[in-house]
């Protein structure tokens, strides 16, 4: 029997195994397409992480983010309509306030430096904390960094956004009478600590209302 670790490693190569078997020639659809459009230099490999970004970026997103997202949709049903702009208001506010990667990697220091006014050596570790600073009442008006920012802008953020904005409108269209079966204050989150941040113990629905 595999433990946590070894399994979680082996899922993962098994995912990044499957991405890459699109790309065989007499394939079609975002592998080859991928491959056609990327510079001629773009080794196979590259191309196989590429594809795992894709899908594993925006699973994990879902995954962190779904439980919650229900969650609030449930709750705030009576107050919100099924329109396009509302859900995806929903789903990017959910985000902002239970970002699914509550820190970043770590990062470190190319050269001395100081910052908010401590200085740090070159070399030094750095872990931002992205869920502060998306809620912090005094941060200066700007995008969320949910999924990062710059080069280090996540890969998977569209596909993650389409899925979840996709689970409220399937909510809100095909389970109109669905509710919380608990009041929103009631639910409770386990830490998991790290990048996968935390999920919800348990989610109470009734599908009937």
């Amino acid at each position: 029997m595999l433990d946590g670790g070894t399994g979680q490693a082996q899922a993962i190569a098994d995912l990044a195994e499957l991405a890459g078997t699109g790309l065989d020639d007499t394939s079609q659809g975002l592998a080859t397409e991928l491959r056609d459009r990327v510079p001629a230099h773009t080794t196979r490999d590259q191309l196989r992480y590429h594809l795992f970004a894709l899908i594993f970026a925006g699973q994990l997103t879902t995954d962190a983010s779904l439980g919650v997202l229900i969650a609030h949709t449930l709750a705030e049903r009576p107050q919100r309509s099924a329109g396009r702009g509302n859900i995806e208001e929903m789903v990017r506010e959910t985000l902002r306030q239970h970002p699914p990667a509550p820190f970043t990697l770590w990062r470190f220091t190319t050269t001395e430096l100081e910052l908010a006014g401590i200085r740090l050596p070159e070399r030094a570790p750095v872990l931002v904390d992205i869920q502060g600073i998306n809620t912090d009442p005094d941060r200066s008006p700007g995008p969320d960094l949910t999924f990062g920012a710059g080069p280090h802008y996540c890969i998977g953020a569209q596909l993650a956004q389409l899925e979840l904005r996709a689970v409220v409108t399937v909510l809100r269209t095909d389970y109109p009478d669905a509710r919380l079966a608990v009041p929103f204050a009631e639910l409770r989150e386990s830490a998991l600590g790290g990048l996968q941040g935390s999920r919800l113990t348990a989610l109470p629905v009734t599908l009937d209302g």
